[in-house]
């Protein structure tokens, strides 16, 4: 049940492409969804008494569809609603090399439902996150204050509802570098472990990092998920397409990212943890 006070604007059609489904299906009972084709349609709908969106989703199945002038139309019909933009894979590539209007936020298809858990707890509380940071900062400007704010999270959560985090991965080296994304974004580290993550493993989150397709793990993600069926399971792979992350969702993984992530999309995973802790106790 999505609270009434959480309204996502979703302009693009959502059928489009099986990686906007299974975000729509990821994230529709975390906030209200609301669709329309385009721009236009969208304002035409709205009435002058309906409350501003939380949160306006600009969709882009390839470069260059979204156009400034757009973006100006909902920001002077909405000037608090935020905005951000979901590229599907045709676009991943791309936005790799900047964002792709300036002024808002891009976010691939793949890292929205986690980082939408992060999004919509700190607006609750009134904590900064990306939506607020500024587009033009650097990686390393939005890190440091994703940090910041994680480890001021982690004083207030409750110790029982803080997550275990075991992190899996081909090499030594990557082992060392998500594990430290892990523990700068609040999770407790306790096991690393070069290749698979071991079925006994009795973490709360995985964070395993593949270098191959989902789709060719998907016997272990299932054995893990057996083992432990209140665990969660995030997957990081690179160019992920929304076959092998479906495929790998229903054999039992929680989420797929991307490669490279940050400390928000660990972040919101980690939130996903510790809300099934805090249902259990």
């Amino acid at each position: 049940m999505t609270p009434k006070n959480r309204r996502l604007l979703w302009i693009g059609d959502i059928h489009q492409t099986a990686e906007f489904c299974h975000v729509a299906d990821a994230i529709g009972s975390d906030i209200e969804m609301q669709e329309y084709p385009n721009v236009d349609v969208a304002l035409n709908a709205t009435t002058g008494n309906e409350p501003a969106p939380t949160l306006i989703c600009l969709t882009e199945t390839h470069p260059g569809q979204i156009q400034f002038h757009d973006v100006l139309r909902l920001v002077h019909h909405w000037p608090l609603s935020r905005i951000v933009a979901v590229g599907s894979c045709l676009s991943d590539g791309r936005r790799r090399s900047g964002p792709v209007v300036d002024g808002i936020l891009e976010v691939p298809w793949h890292d929205l439902p986690s980082r939408m858990q992060v999004w919509l707890q700190r607006l609750d509380s009134g904590a900064p996150s990306s939506l607020t940071h500024a587009p033009t900062s650097r990686r390393e400007e939005r890190w440091l204050a994703e940090v910041i704010e994680a480890q001021t999270s982690c004083h207030s959560v409750n110790q029982s509802a803080q997550a275990t985090v075991t992190v899996a991965a081909s090499s030594k080296s990557m082992t060392e570098a998500v594990g430290e994304l892990v523990t700068a974004s609040g999770g407790i580290l306790v096991h690393s472990v070069t290749g698979k993550p071991a079925i006994q493993d009795t973490a709360d989150v995985i964070f395993w990092d593949l270098d191959e397709s989902p789709k060719s793990q998907l016997e272990w993600i299932r054995l893990l998920t057996s083992q432990k069926p209140t665990r969660v399971l995030a997957l990081l792979c690179s160019f992920p397409r929304s076959d092998t992350a479906q495929a790998a969702m229903e054999a039992g993984a929680t989420a797929v990212l991307g490669r490279p992530t940050d400390c928000e999309a660990i972040r919101g995973v980690l939130c996903m943890a510790q809300t099934a802790l805090l249902a259990a106790s």
